[in-house]
């Protein structure tokens, strides 16, 4: 798979898709990933087909560009068949707790591929009204793109209250850059949740099977912990005891029972670390 910006740093397919989109491009939906994770380990998690979920791009906490579908592809991201099968979706690291934070880089990365997706395909305006109904009756003129988010088409917080109360903001920037005129008519209410349903596979339980394994193996390589030797840890899909090492020094980094144990408390710091 090659890249389709110029601005994406590393590339991971993901096999989670419905194959090319069945409508022209008119969408953009945002998410957060509920995790202040690296883009390279939210493509390893997409990678996984049991995860059954993937997004077309994903921003991690440092700011690099992951792509994990073609633009023209369809990814299983928004519950919403019609959704998906118009917009490029895209994932963005976050804080785990409410209103899911985004950082700067993060956040200077986004505006920078929403910028450089919409010129790409002779968009001008990216626009936000605010309103279920008003977007999705709304059919937008060929330059132009309308947000779309995750909690329109299923109980959850996605993309956090953070991000969704800049849709506005992000979208005016964008078309800013653009060169066209910024639109947004949103009248929505920033509203507060306690909704911590976590995208991961492994917030869904933890069973140590060997998919499980090598995740947990490549966040705590990716947040620099080491197995027994001080060596960086093997990813063999195998609990061992370089494994077992590298959980007890984060659990006991994070004020956790050190038993080795991964338990929700576990990975909820953990796909939060940074």
């Amino acid at each position: 798979m090659i890249a389709d910006s110029k601005l994406v740093d590393v590339v991971i397919p993901s096999p989670n898709h419905s194959g090319k989109r069945i409508y022209p491009l008119s969408r953009i939906s945002v998410h957060c990933v509920v995790g202040q994770t690296s883009a390279e380990s939210l493509g390893y998690l997409f990678a996984e087909p049991g995860i059954e979920a993937s997004s077309n791009y994903g921003v991690g906490f440092d700011g690099k560009i992951g792509q994990y579908l073609p633009e023209s592809y369809r990814s299983w991201c928004t519950s919403s068949y019609d959704n998906d099968n118009r917009a490029i979706t895209i994932e963005v690291a976050s804080d785990t707790f409410d209103p899911y934070r985004v950082n700067d880089a993060a956040y200077k990365a986004l505006i920078k591929l929403l910028v450089d997706i919409c010129r790409r395909n002779g968009k001008k305006k990216l626009l936000w009204f605010g309103d279920k109904t008003k977007t999705l009756n709304y059919k937008p003129k060929s330059d132009e793109l309308v947000m779309t988010v995750h909690r329109w088409f299923a109980t959850k917080a996605c993309p956090g209250d953070y991000l969704y109360s800049l849709h506005g903001t992000i979208a005016a920037e964008v078309t800013k850059q653009l060169g066209g005129a910024a639109v947004s008519t949103s009248t929505a209410k920033v509203t507060k949740t306690a909704d911590l349903k976590f995208n991961y596979l492994a917030m869904k339980g933890y069973v140590n099977v060997p998919s499980q394994v090598k995740m947990l193996q490549r966040l705590l390589r990716d947040i620099q912990y080491k197995g027994k030797d001080g060596k960086e840890l093997t990813i063999n899909s195998k609990f061992d005891a370089d494994t077992d090492y590298a959980v007890r020094a984060f659990q006991k980094k994070n004020g956790l029972t050190a038993d080795g144990i991964v338990g929700p408390a576990t990975w909820k710091l953990l796909t939060g670390a940074k």
